[in-house]
C-alpha cells in the first residue's frame, strides 16, 4: 500500500465553519481496524483548515507524510501551547490531551495508529471542551462493514 497515493483511498469528507476562525476542512480514510482495539487511519488537512476540537482517548501514534501540521493544546477552553510538525515528524502521546489540529499552508497528509484499551478513541468536543461524542473502534469497525 502506497500511502502517498492518496487517490487509491475512499475519504470520508468533513466540511463545515467552525467557531470564529476555524474553518473545519479534512478528510480520513480508515487503513485497519480490529477487535483488538488497533486502528490505523489517514487524515488530510486542506490548507490552514482544522479539524474537530477533540481529546484522543488511545495511545496514538502519528506521522507527518506531507506538509505541516499545527498543534495546540488546551487547558479547559484556553490554548496552552501550540507547535509546527513537519513531514517526517513522529509524535506518540498516551492520551487525554484537548488540542486543535490544522494543516499548514500548503495542508497536511498525516498516518494515524491508535491502541484503545476500553473501546474508546476519541471525544469531539463543543468549544466549552464538552464532549459531544465518542468516537469508538466499534464505530470505526461499523464504518467498514457498510
Amino acid at each position: 500500500m502506497d500511502l502517498f497515493d492518496i487517490d487509491q483511498f475512499d475519504w470520508k469528507h468533513y466540511q463545515s465553519s467552525g467557531p470564529g476562525s476555524f474553518k473545519i476542512d479534512y478528510w480520513s480514510t480508515i487503513l485497519r481496524a480490529d477487535e483488538s482495539g488497533r486502528v490505523e487511519l489517514l487524515y488530510r488537512w486542506e490548507p490552514n483548515a482544522h479539524c474537530h476540537f477533540h481529546r484522543h482517548r488511545a495511545h496514538t501514534t502519528s506521522i507527518v507524510l506531507k506538509g505541516e501540521l499545527h498543534v495546540a493544546d488546551y487547558l479547559g477552553t484556553k490554548a496552552t501551547t501550540s507547535r509546527v510538525r513537519p513531514a517526517g515528524h513522529r509524535a506518540h502521546s498516551e492520551g487525554n490531551e484537548i488540542h486543535r489540529e490544522w494543516g499548514g499552508p500548503e495542508g497536511a497528509l498525516v498516518y494515524f495508529s491508535l491502541l484503545s484499551k476500553d473501546g474508546a478513541l476519541a471525544d469531539q468536543l463543543d468549544e466549552d471542551g464538552q464532549i459531544i461524542r465518542t468516537i469508538t473502534v466499534a464505530d470505526v469497525l461499523r464504518a467498514i462493514a457498510s
